[in-house]
């Protein structure tokens, strides 16, 4: 797909026909967010978290209509309106018609970043916090990004995304004392 395709999209369950209808300026973004909440199980419109409990391979993800950010609401109104009169289709959106998606932007993201990071983040399905941890203890020793990435079946890209600090940057790892036994003994007897 071409990076952020701007257009109306469909999310659907191939076997009922039951669809949810959306705008967006980035139609993969939008895409990856529908997939993180059915993942989470906490989908917004049951009809389509029960099929994808059931069977994920009945959600299909499609591009109705590509056009202008100035379009949106009427080209996704239109396609509402249109699928509506399909015969096997039923468009599930609790708000059809307009809608104000985007009029009101949140101005602090800070809570939301918070909320977003680590296990908590949608796109985490494979390491835990503690797995992390252990990851960067182990890369302070030394250990290669390579084994790794191998040992906690992960990219090598994600391991030195971890080893940067752009991912999990919210972990820490408790930093030892570079004190000695000789200096904790000189500090006791002076």
């Amino acid at each position: 797909m071409k990076m952020k395709v701007c257009g109306i999209y469909g999310v659907e369950d191939v076997k009922t026909g039951n669809i949810y209808v959306g705008r967006t300026g980035d139609i993969g973004k939008r895409w990856s967010n529908h997939s993180s909440f059915l993942k989470s199980g906490v989908y917004r419109y049951k009809e389509l978290q029960e099929a994808y409990n059931n069977d994920c391979k009945r959600i299909k993800y499609t591009i109705l209509e590509e056009c202008n950010k100035s379009e949106l609401q009427e080209r996704e109104d239109w396609w509402i309106k249109y699928i509506e009169k399909i015969d096997g289709w039923t468009v599930i959106n609790k708000q059809k018609h307009g809608g104000n998606h985007g009029g009101s932007k949140v101005k602090d993201t800070s809570k939301m970043c918070k909320a977003q990071q680590g296990e908590n983040n949608g796109h985490c399905t494979k390491l835990c916090e503690s797995d992390v941890k252990e990851i960067k203890k182990l890369l302070k020793k030394g250990v290669s990004q390579k084994e790794l990435a191998r040992q906690y079946n992960v990219s090598p890209t994600h391991i030195n995304n971890i080893y940067k600090g752009k991912r999990w940057g919210s972990v820490k790892i408790e930093e030892k004392s570079a004190s000695t036994p000789i200096d904790t003994l000189e500090k006791i007897y002076m």
